[in-house]
């Protein structure tokens, strides 16, 4: 096995056991792995992320409630160290489904079980150089795009984000996460997020407007009208005083449709309001908000357009 490649590379390898720390450590060490930093405890996790840079990190995960997730988490949403795409290795001796799906959607790159060969850590590492997953932003969930090349086709909601273990296996340092990159990347999973929000609310809006007269209506719709204030928020958060005007005020129109809603019983009308305007915002954030040309777009879409714009819309609202 190769072992150049990763010989300046370096690791940060937690687990609470000390036996089982020295057996990845010499994993790492067939696998190519020299520098390898390792902690017992989450605090020591975190105190040496904040304080340097790492290429790879591998935690051990005992259960939901011993800190890793949460870890990951923060290291995601820019909380913990200066790298939000760090490349990111769990393990756990429990395999069982919940608690896995629970430490995966945190948003590590991979997973996992115990006991684990060489070559299936090697597999994951190489992985993570030759074949790293883009990165995806919702309300929830930031980390990688789980969805399989088909699934992802050409939809332009996931983003390449710097890969600092293969910016040091390539020797290439643009690859990694260098200020410039990172906040690149940011700006596009911005987006990212705006779209996948909005795309959200018009489908709850959606629902809603086709639910006129069905009599089991008035036993959710409060529910739904409450996804869409809560989605609505988390999309005016993610709105840049530049895009105000335009993103800012189709949002605030959202909102304000569903709280009046929430007051009265609607009428079809209503709910049809609330459908259009959402499928406005949408397609506003699909323009990226402060485009010349989106309050035409808008306007043609509210309208119930035609002709040239029925494409564009088509690939809004799917």
């Amino acid at each position: 096995m190769e072992k150049e490649p990763f010989v300046n590379s370096t690791v940060l390898l937690f687990d609470t056991k000390l036996y089982v720390r020295k057996q990845t450590r010499s994993i790492l060490n067939i696998v190519g792995f020299w520098k390898i930093e390792e902690c017992e405890n989450v605090d020591d996790v975190r105190l040496a992320l904040s304080s340097r840079r790492f290429d790879l990190v591998i935690f051990a995960v005992h259960d939901r409630d011993d800190g890793v997730s949460e870890l990951v988490n923060d290291v995601r949403r820019f909380r913990c160290g200066d790298d939000p795409f760090l490349p990111i290795i769990l393990s756990s001796w429990d395999a069982r489904l919940g608690l896995v799906r629970s430490i995966i959607d945190a948003g590590a790159d991979d997973f996992l079980a115990h006991p684990f060969s060489t070559t299936d850590l090697a597999d994951r590492i190489y992985a993570l150089v030759n074949n790293r997953k883009p990165f995806i932003v919702t309300e929830e969930y930031f980390g990688p795009d789980r969805r399989t090349t088909e699934m992802r086709g050409n939809d332009a909601g996931s983003v390449i984000v710097p890969n600092a273990l293969l910016a040091r296996f390539e020797g290439k340092p643009d690859l990694g996460p260098n200020s410039d990159f990172i906040e690149e990347s940011l700006s596009q999973l911005r987006l990212v997020k705006m779209r996948n929000i909005a795309r959200r609310i018009w489908a709850v809006a959606d629902v809603l407007y086709k639910a006129y007269g069905d009599p089991s209506l008035p036993d959710w719709i409060e529910r739904e009208l409450l996804q869409i204030l809560k989605s609505g928020r988390k999309l005016h958060e993610s709105i840049l005083q530049r895009e105000a005007d335009q993103l800012g005020s189709l949002c605030n129109t959202v909102i304000q449709t569903a709280n009046r809603l929430r007051t009265e019983v609607p009428s079809q009308k209503d709910l049809e309001l609330l459908e259009r305007s959402a499928l406005a915002l949408r397609v506003a954030s699909q323009l990226g908000g402060d485009s010349t040309d989106a309050a035409n777009e808008i306007s043609s879409a509210l309208a119930g357009i035609r002709g040239k714009h029925k494409e564009l819309i088509k690939s809004v609202v799917g």
